[in-house]
Formats: C-alpha cells, sequence, structure tokens
C-alpha cells in the first residue's frame, strides 16, 4: 500500500476515514517529515497527518538534541519532541543528562520528566529507590516514579519493598502498586 510517497505494508494497517495513514507499518526505512524511520516498524500519524510516532532507522539530531536510533519516539502534533531516548550525554539548562535517558517534553519544548538508570540501589531524594528499574524524574529533579528498593514511609504512610509509587511535583503519593523485585523483569 502506497500513501503519499509512503510504502506500507497492508497488514493491520488503520485508516483515518478520509483513507489517510493512522498507525501502519514501514515497508522499509523512509524519510517523513526529515525523520529517518525504521522500516518494518509502527508509524503513527494525527489526523492532521503530521507524525506522532516512529522507531528511528538512525541516530540523528531533532530540536538539537542527538536521539538514539533503534527506539520509539513520539511528537506533538505542533512537531515538538513530546518523548525521546538520548543517544549521547546532553546538556539543558546546566543539568547533563545522561546517553540512554528519556526526555518528555511539552508542546513548547520545555522539559516536563525524565528518566535516569541506576547502577546501584540507592537512595534518591530520601527515597530507597531499586536499580531494577529506571527512576522518572520531573524537571526539577524530584522523583516522580520509583519502585522502593526497602519499605519506607511517605507522609506518615508506609509502603513496602517493591511498591512501584507514583509521586506528584510536590512530593506526595498519586497512586502505587506492588511490582515483584525477585523476577528481576524490569520496565522501560
Amino acid at each position: 500500500m502506497i500513501v503519499n510517497n509512503i510504502e506500507f505494508i497492508d497488514e493491520d494497517a488503520e485508516l483515518f476515514p478520509d483513507g489517510s495513514v493512522y498507525d501502519a507499518i514501514l515497508a522499509q526505512d523512509t524519510i517523513i517529515q526529515d525523520i529517518p524511520c525504521a522500516g518494518n516498524r509502527s508509524v503513527v500519524f494525527y489526523s492532521s497527518g503530521q507524525l506522532k510516532l516512529c522507531w528511528l532507522s538512525s541516530t540523528t539530531i531533532l530540536n538539537h538534541l542527538p536521539c538514539a536510533s533503534d527506539l520509539v519516539l513520539y511528537l506533538h502534533e505542533n512537531d515538538q519532541l513530546w518523548n525521546v531516548t538520548l543517544a549521547s550525554d546532553y546538556q539543558i539548562n546546566e543539568v547533563l543528562y545522561r546517553s540512554g535517558s528519556r526526555l518528555t517534553f511539552d508542546e513548547t519544548g520545555e522539559l516536563l520528566e525524565y528518566s535516569e538508570s541506576l547502577d546501584m540501589d540507592r537512595v534518591v531524594e530520601g527515597l530507597p529507590c531499586s536499580s531494577q528499574f529506571v527512576v522518572w524524574r520531573y524537571a526539577n529533579g524530584r522523583p516522580s516514579l520509583i519502585v522502593l528498593s526497602s519499605s519506607h514511609v511517605i507522609r506518615r504512610k508506609e509502603y513496602p519493598r517493591g511498591a512501584k509509587v507514583f509521586l506528584n511535583e510536590d512530593g506526595e503519593v498519586i497512586d502505587w502498586r506492588l511490582v515483584d523485585l525477585e523476577s528481576r523483569q524490569r520496565y522501560k
């Protein structure tokens, strides 16, 4: 199937009512809206035709950021990066973000959150965090998502080891659920 000079695999393609592509698998590596998209991977579009999601076929610079290849990239409808994995260390406002970190931005390009991999269990902003899972932080550095490496009291409530804790920017628990630290399963 060829739509707007882009070849897609027909299987499982989803189209908007006007016949434009919503979600489909690229037949081969293709440059779409100046972004190198990987073949045999899904691409998703907004109804406006703007690219929403793709897998990068090569490391590339987008909005001045070094974006890692073979990983998913999300875009806002206005072409601003939404979520991306860094291909190399990168500094924003005097803060260094490590290669492999995922960064999430709003529609104006402001950093909202970022991920951080831990080399061992350690305390982050007073919280004992498991290195089996990435820590997500707000732009101000406060944790937004962690998994506790040991039981811990947060705002007068005790949470067990393995609690996957979602926090707001004030450090209050929004939600939590238990994950199995013994199985060594990791989330991304």
